[in-house]
């Protein structure tokens, strides 16, 4: 009679269970670079037609949206991450400057080309493009979760799996389990593009190399109906004449649409959305507004032609918020150093146990971290610790390799071709001091170059620069009435410096110098001071400042010999951005100086100061006030337009300014940007020298010493 009974009750608790279990679809997300923005609008439509996501399943830029997703982010708040990102950023692997120390940030080479050596050896680059802020940007919004949840992607709000390939054995991997941002990156590591993954025993690159649809995984993992979304691109079309990155592309097409066709399975609902023809690679925000915009709309349609989707009575993501409040930092692990020192990172981080830190926190410890030049890739993660609200913070680094060597050029037909070659070690003695060697010259002229920038006390921004430089040149110096000669010019000099630097934008310096000159058949002059140095800098670009200023200061006191003297030289720069694409750059400088005077004092006192048809770095000058304003224009695609106005005011006596001289000048320059620098021809006139062309490629921050 019980057996019976429970037979018939059978029926009825299976019908209960299943009444019980809410209606849903799983959801397949394929991989597509930046077509994947289309997945997030996609999102929005079935949380607004309130179909239940039960389950995700992602590949590539699918496993990007899907992963989020699942950690709880709500359609609206991906909607606002992606929109608000600057994506040229995030895929860039330039520093973040200001992070970067104003003293290491000012030695930075201008190169052409610039290539990292183990010995004597050129090493290649790991991919076109570095996944630094990728990774540090899911790792900050996917690691409170994790701590939280788990690292079982079935403990997530909504379950997960994430396709990658492995290049070790030739196979799909189906992840369902780790450390879920770097997972992320590796279904999204299109080989050559990004970085490879290693994972244990497996280098893993983008899952769309073998199942870039994986349909068939949902259908193994999980029950219910398949919702499949393919934004992948279009059909290649084939170039009549293709050149050899096309012929390398449409080999990768052609081999992964072999593998895929192997996991190919049917869902139960297909959709693919037309993006007209929005290409892969165009990361951009204006990319992100209208991808999301069709994904949205899109899905939208095909909802309306399928009623038969099942939908709920809530949307998939209500209730599912990830946690924004602080975590405690319980203790900092550092993993994967090898010649950098813990104490040298711990003075880049700023962080120590018992901060209490955002995921923003975390994002901008690291981005310190890469800025300090040390590192090829900073990544980071968080693990449960012993109370609740704290975290273990763990960092994994890949070194740089210490050694770069570097190629600079310039032209300037008033100082001739400058070439050098710059020797850079970024961890000298491991302990993150960076030091260079730089040797280079031109016609007539001849440098080398020692520095020293010593960073081991980032904690407390303290920093210490010793340089040496000896350069040899013929130069034309200018007279007061307008004559010119070509001396002979031997210069060289030391300095040793201490100071205090407030990051990016400004630095306190105290130190000494001593210079050795000589001009022509003349003797050798020496000379020694002390000086007091004040640098404030904000400019967006040292090279083309569209906004910033500069405020510049220095004290100097020669008390030896027969030659005492005070100086003060100071140097403002003030630039915003003016009119339609253009930009006004105005600047103040020069020198007073009271006391003796050696001759090679009164001659140029910057090469940068160039005015078309006025030669300001020339003109002889004991005392001197000078100013310029520079309004620039960029025209379609690298070209520019400038216009420049400068003026000098020189007298001999600090107090008597009433027996000045004036000269002023103004011209025009057109130009282009190259990997060297601008290069521009311009014409210019001023009162003492009237018209003058003059024909420059590269900027004046890759002048040798002495320019």
């Amino acid at each position: 009679m019980l057996f019976r009974l429970i037979l018939l009750l059978i029926p009825a608790l299976l019908e209960a269970d299943a009444s019980s279990t809410p209606e849903g679809v799983s959801l397949v997300l394929s991989g597509g670079g930046a077509r994947g923005f289309a997945h997030v609008g996609v999102l929005l439509a079935l949380e607004e037609e309130g179909v239940l996501v039960r389950d995700v399943t992602g590949t590539s830029m699918g496993a990007l949206v899907g992963g989020l997703y699942c950690c709880g982010y709500s359609p609206h708040l991906i909607d606002s991450i992606v929109r608000d990102t600057d994506w040229g950023w995030l895929f860039s692997s330039k520093p973040d400057s200001r992070l970067t120390m104003l003293p290491l940030r000012l030695s930075a080479s201008h190169d052409i080309l610039t290539l990292q050596v183990r010995g004597f050896q050129p090493l290649l680059p790991r991919s076109a493009i570095s996944t630094q802020r990728v990774a540090s940007l899911l790792s900050s919004l996917t690691s409170p979760v994790q701590v939280e949840r788990g690292f079982s992607f079935d403990s997530l709000p909504i379950p997960l799996r994430l396709v990658a390939f492995d290049l070790v054995t030739g196979r799909r991997i189906v992840l369902s389990r780790g450390v879920l941002s770097v997972c992320q990156l590796s279904s999204m590591a299109v080989p050559a593009v990004f970085p490879a993954v290693r994972m244990g025993g497996m280098l893993l690159v983008d899952g769309g190399v073998g199942d870039n649809l994986a349909v068939d995984v949902a259908l193994e993992t999980w029950s219910g109906p398949v919702l499949a979304i393919d934004i992948s691109s279009d059909e290649p079309d084939i170039p009549e004449n293709p050149s050899l990155v096309q012929v390398g592309s449409l080999t990768y097409s052609a081999l992964s649409s072999r593998i895929n066709e192997f996991y190919a399975a049917e869902p139960d609902f297909y959709f693919r959305p037309d993006l007209h023809g929005a290409r892969s690679y165009a990361f951009s925000s204006e990319a992100a507004d209208t991808l999301i915009d069709l994904g949205y709309r899109e899905m939208l349609r095909y909802l309306e032609e399928h009623p038969e989707i099942p939908r709920g009575d809530r949307p998939s993501a209500d209730g599912i918020v990830p946690s924004r409040e602080a975590c405690i930092i319980d203790s900092i692990s550092l993993t994967g150093l090898e010649n950098v020192s813990d104490e040298a990172v711990l003075d880049w981080m700023l962080l120590t146990p018992g901060d209490s830190v955002l995921p923003e926190d975390l994002r901008e410890a690291a981005e310190r971290l890469y800025a300090s030049d040390l590192f090829e890739r900073v990544d980071y993660r968080l693990e449960p610790a012993g109370f609740p609200g704290s975290v273990g913070l763990i960092y994994s680094f890949v070194e740089r390799e210490p050694s770069s060597i570097g190629i600079g050029m310039t032209y300037s037909d008033q100082f001739g071709l400058d070439g050098r070659i710059t020797y850079r070690h970024q961890n000298f003695m491991n302990e993150g001091d960076h030091f260079l060697v730089n040797l280079g010259g031109g016609d007539r002229y001849l440098f080398g170059e020692l520095r020293l920038l010593d960073l081991t006390s980032g904690r407390r921004k303290w920093f210490a620069d010793y340089s040496m430089a000896v350069y040899q040149m013929k130069v034309r110096k200018y007279e007061e009435d307008g004559s010119s000669t070509i001396p002979v010019e031997t210069f060289g000099y030391a300095q040793a410096s201490r100071g205090f630097s407030s990051g990016w934008s400004g630095l306190n310096e105290l130190g000494i110098s001593g210079t050795v000159h000589r001009y022509g058949s003349g003797e050798h002059e020496g000379f020694a001071s002390i000086f007091l140095a004040h640098l404030t800098e904000t400019v967006d670009d040292p090279v083309y400042p569209g906004s910033g200023m500069r405020i510049s200061a220095k004290l100097s006191w020669a008390p030896l010999m027969t030659h005492k003297q005070i100086s003060f030289q100071y140097d403002l720069l003030g630039a915003f951005p003016f009119l339609r694409k253009g930009t006004m750059v105005m600047g103040l400088w020069g020198q007073v100086l009271s006391g003796t005077t050696w001759e090679w004092q009164r001659s140029r006192l910057t090469a940068a100061r160039t005015i078309p048809g006025m030669p300001l770095y020339s003109l002889p000058a004991r005392q001197r006030a000078a100013g310029y304003a520079c309004f620039r224009r960029r025209l379609n695609g690298p070209f520019f337009l400038s216009l420049e106005t400068g003026a000098s005011c020189d007298w001999d006596t600090p107090l008597e300014v009433d027996e000045s001289v004036w000269t002023w000048g103004a011209g025009l320059s057109v130009g282009l940007d190259t990997p060297m620098g601008p290069a521009s021809v311009s014409w210019g006139w001023s009162d003492r020298y009237h018209g003058r062309w003059t024909v420059s490629v590269g900027s004046e921050l890759t002048y040798g010493p002495g320019r």
